[in-house]
């Protein structure tokens, strides 16, 4: 993985997570980056660590704070995992002695293999501030999915454009249902 360090928006993104639930993450001790001048930095191992977490909160639908013993846990045990470059990690969790432990499998490996894949693709996603536009920004833009249209293929830049088009018209336009109940 190329670059060292990453920010919660430019690591949320990479990991495709929201970037509230990073932040959630790091606030609630799940994953615990580096931090630097009052700004937390990711590092490889950390973003590794949040995509596993964040299969298993998605997988087991657990709170934040049985997710962040679990990982405590996965933390005690990660030099020796790591050396053996499993292809799962297997969590077992049993609640009370009547009852059966839990396995959950974890594919280790895959989430290591999609995370170098989209570090690779790590420009596309830089870290703005928040407020007013640059000058040029909406040349900026259109560049970096032009770079992302290469690796789909071959997509024009009228593509490109009806495609922004029509998802803005799509933000815009509330989906309303009705319904009635008995």
């Amino acid at each position: 993985m190329q670059k060292p360090g990453l920010k919660l928006k430019q690591a949320s993104a990479i990991l495709q997570i929201e970037p509230k639930e990073l932040q959630n993450f790091v606030q609630f001790g799940v994953v615990r980056p580096q931090r630097s001048e009052g700004t937390y930095i990711f590092d490889a191992n950390t973003l590794l660590l949040a995509r596993v977490a964040f299969c298993l909160k998605e997988s087991l639908g657990i709170r934040t704070s049985v997710l962040s013993k679990l990982m405590n846990v996965f933390l005690a045990s990660e030099k020796e995992l790591k050396s053996e470059n499993p292809k799962y990690i297997v969590f077992t969790c049993q609640l009370s002695e009547e009852e059966d432990p839990i396995k959950v499998a974890v594919p280790f490996r895959t989430l290591g293999e999609q995370l170098r894949k989209r570090m690779a693709r790590v420009d596309l996603y830089k870290d703005l501030p928040r407020g007013r536009k640059r000058p040029g920004w909406k040349k900026e833009f259109f560049e970096s999915l032009t770079e992302a249209a290469k690796d789909i293929g071959g997509v024009s830049r009228q593509e490109i454009l009806q495609a922004v088009r029509t998802y803005r018209k799509e933000r815009r336009t509330p989906v309303i249902t009705v319904a009635a109940e008995r």
